[in-house]
């Protein structure tokens, strides 16, 4: 089975610059519009989703919402998320950062009232070994409708790049989709087509 990853539209707070915000940040009418566009980008692709998982924070469901048929049933899976940024999600990323310099440099700094960066990769990385890994050799296709650092992290683990050593490898903009193609003479997934609105 293949793997669809989509990055949610603009948000609220990616339009203010906001370090994550919360679970409730919504989309802008651009982020409504990207992903408006987005649907009918897949659809020239054909993506049918066999299975459709989407993290359940607002600006992921929103997007997931506006990207395929309504009758198509959606899994909200908490592993999607985000990481969760504690007491600093309404903090602007360019204060924290100035804040603490130093903070990514370590991808087990835990945002106070939190979670580390490592965590949100280890809660993606068990979705992804129970939900994609056991279904590579069906046909159809895997959806995952979720945010920037948890699509890094299933792009690195599935790709083969360190995780720990390099977070994020990956840097995917808002309404993107990358597509994994699972290569049963390989026995891997090859990223075999990427872009965004």
């Amino acid at each position: 089975m293949d793997l669809l990853l989509i990055r949610h539209g603009q948000s609220v707070a990616n339009e203010k610059g906001l370090l994550i915000s919360t679970d409730k940040d919504g989309l802008t009418e651009l982020g409504r519009k990207q992903s408006i566009n987005l649907a009918a980008t897949l659809e020239r692709f054909a993506f049918k989703p066999s299975r459709f998982y989407c993290s359940p924070w607002a600006r992921a469901r929103e997007t997931a919402e506006l990207l395929f048929d309504a009758a198509t049933p959606i899994t909200y899976d908490a592993r999607l998320a985000e990481t969760h940024p504690g007491k600093y999600a309404t903090w602007l990323e360019l204060e924290f950062n100035r804040a603490f310099p130093d903070f990514n440099a370590n991808i087990r700094n835990r945002y106070e009232e939190g979670e580390s960066h490592l965590e949100m990769a280890e809660r993606v990385q068990a979705w992804v070994e129970s939900e994609v890994r056991p279904h590579v050799n069906e046909s159809g296709l895997t959806v995952a409708v979720a945010h920037g650092g948890p699509i890094s992290v299933v792009l690195q683990h599935l790709l083969g790049v360190p995780i720990e050593t390099h977070y994020p490898s990956f840097t995917v903009p808002n309404a993107s989709f990358s597509y994994l193609k699972w290569r049963s003479d390989l026995n891997r997934y090859c990223l075999e087509r990427a872009g965004h609105v």
